[in-house]
């Protein structure tokens, strides 16, 4: 077992904890325990490329591996990032716990301005962008920092993309309850310390940058030979096997199914991933028939309002309330304590 850090956060609670609602232990797996538990080795390094004629992994600081099958859910970064003063002044969402271990050190930073108050923007309004602007609007109003403001960006012309717009509705309709300020069309071209200047020239005043603009590739794969969708992403088989390499894996936001290339990168479709890569790394290694992955075409999504309210929606209808923050809240403990 290779990865980077011993920890992992889950990302749907992460909002919760950004408002104030969660610890941060309640929220974290050990997942080096977990390995070491199941006898695995653990190896606290980064995967940093492939070579896939020689079947060697290269890792950070570690020797290279050998592998007869070697399976990847290293899920991804954000997009944008290569803009210019995004990469030096914002704050990324991924990884996720990166963003979850710097916010209590934001909100104290915050807390201590002598200037005027604090101004935090948020790049993106599909459901991270819009849960972690409420989130930290929840947040603001808790605990501080007084008069904080918070603004929603999106470069699309309405938020929660690919949403109900009855669920657009509901996010428009809260954020302006709360006092979060969305606009539409609109992009952030060049950051600064802050300020933002935007792709139609408008210079806005910002302190605080969250990047959310969607997700990309990570370079792990970069020259591999590996075939990949026109994002990057790591093309697989229903069998979660790479084309063309049945003994490469891919699972979660890292890889783009061949069957299905317009599945959104959603950590429903990783989670239910994981017991047919289980079921399947087993099989190649035992010589049984593999299992195909086929996702469900819809789910429910619980977009969580930052205070004690969320917004639900399935089979394209939406709905909020304080039993929709209930449900998700009780989804997402059971989830973490099968794995603390």
């Amino acid at each position: 077992m290779v990865a980077d850090s011993s920890r992992a956060v889950y990302s749907g609670m992460v909002p919760g904890f950004v408002a104030g609602r969660y610890r941060l232990d309640e929220i974290e797996i050990d997942v080096e325990r977990l390995a070491r538990k199941a006898g695995a080795v653990w190896l606290n390094a980064r995967a940093t490329g492939l070579d896939t004629a020689a079947r060697r992994l290269h890792v950070h600081g570690a020797p290279t591996l050998l592998y007869d099958t070697v399976s990847f859910d290293v899920g991804s970064t954000v997009s944008g990032l290569d803009r210019p003063g995004v990469k030096e002044h914002a704050l990324p969402t991924r990884p996720i716990g990166d963003l979850a271990r710097t916010v209590d050190a934001l909100i104290e930073r915050a807390r201590s301005r002598s200037r005027q108050a604090l101004r935090l923007v948020v790049a993106g309004a599909g459901a991270g962008g819009v849960e972690l602007a409420f989130a930290f609007r929840a947040r603001f109003r808790r605990r501080g920092p007084a008069g904080a403001s918070v603004v929603l960006l999106e470069s699309g012309p309405r938020v929660l993309p690919g949403y109900p717009r009855s669920a657009a509705r509901r996010i428009e309709g809260n954020a302006q309850a709360r006092g979060i300020e969305i606009r539409c069309g609109s992009a952030v071209a060049e950051a600064y310390a802050d300020r933002l200047t935007l792709d139609n020239g408008e210079s806005m005043a910002c302190d605080v940058l969250v990047w959310v603009a969607g997700s990309a590739s990570l370079p792990l794969f970069d020259g591999t030979g590996l075939e990949r969708d026109p994002r990057g992403f790591v093309a697989v088989r229903e069998t979660l096997q790479a084309a063309g390499h049945d003994e490469i894996f891919a699972a979660g936001d890292c890889a783009s199914l061949i069957s299905d290339p317009g599945l959104p990168k959603a950590g429903v479709y990783a989670v239910r991933q994981g017991p047919v890569l289980a079921h399947n790394l087993i099989a190649r290694a035992t010589g049984r028939p593999l299992r195909p992955f086929r996702p469900q075409r819809d789910f429910l999504s619980l977009l969580n309002l930052g205070e004690g309210r969320a917004v639900a929606t399935k089979w394209g209808i939406s709905a909020e309330g304080a039993w929709a923050w209930w449900l998700k809240d009780a989804i997402d403990r059971r989830f973490v304590r099968r794995y603390q």
